[in-house]
């Protein structure tokens, strides 16, 4: 894999494992909770970037919720709680957020990771196609298409670099929630989204030479 972070601007990943503490998120049909799996994703995320030279910025690194001391109340605890990741991803403006979660529905066969962007920057389209690509080749037969979530997530109307919400799988469905919770197969999953913002990176390196070429090309044929 070839690293691109040091010629890229961009070289802080923030990362989000939803929920935390109280906040279990789902609970998986064999009793997984959803907070965990992202956690265990995430921090082996974060880990691998940081191996790349990446400077990583996590929004939890522990089964804890955020929300500032004395709040109480199970509604206020979650609104502090979303309020300081947000201050923590507008904290590194020249950087990419990724939130790590997983899905859940009433009927059990609907498998498969999906990629959430919004049109705040205009990378997020690239770069959730890039992942879901790859989530393609790690789960065969996931044919799941990326989904516009414009102004419908609190973190994600607010933030206006790179962004990319990852739905992993359904822990509804037996066989992503059996994989989910092998710690082995949380590390693909982890690998294949360090795998996917590598080549968005390359391709964003590139975009960025293009331009400069063709700003200097403009520039010499009018003197």
């Amino acid at each position: 894999m070839i690293n691109v972070c040091r010629e890229y601007e961009t070289a802080v990943v923030k990362t989000d494992a939803r929920h935390g503490g109280l906040d279990s998120g789902c609970v998986a049909i064999n009793g997984a909770y959803e907070k965990d799996i992202n956690l265990d994703i995430v921090k082996d995320l974060g880990a691998l970037l940081s191996l790349n030279g990446y400077e990583v910025i996590y929004t939890r690194e522990e089964d804890i919720s955020i929300y500032d001391d004395g709040v109480e109340g199970i509604r206020n605890q979650k609104i502090s709680d979303m309020e300081n990741r947000l201050d923590i991803i507008k904290s590194y403006p020249d950087s990419v957020f990724i939130s790590v979660h997983q899905n859940q529905f009433t009927k059990s066969e609907y498998f498969g990771g999906q990629m959430f962007y919004t049109t705040n920057n205009s990378s997020n389209y690239r770069l959730a196609k890039t992942m879901q690509e790859l989530f393609a080749g790690l789960q065969p037969g996931n044919d799941r298409e990326i989904k516009l979530i414009d102004n419908g997530l609190y973190l994600f109307k607010e933030t206006e670099q790179p962004a990319l919400l990852i739905e992993c799988g359904f822990l509804s469905n037996p066989t992503d929630a059996a994989n989910l919770s092998d710690a082995q197969y949380r590390k693909k999953v982890a690998f294949t989204i360090l795998t996917g913002l590598e080549k968005f990176f390359s391709e964003e390196v590139k975009n960025k030479e293009n331009t400069e070429i063709g700003e200097t090309e403009s520039f010499l044929y009018m003197q």
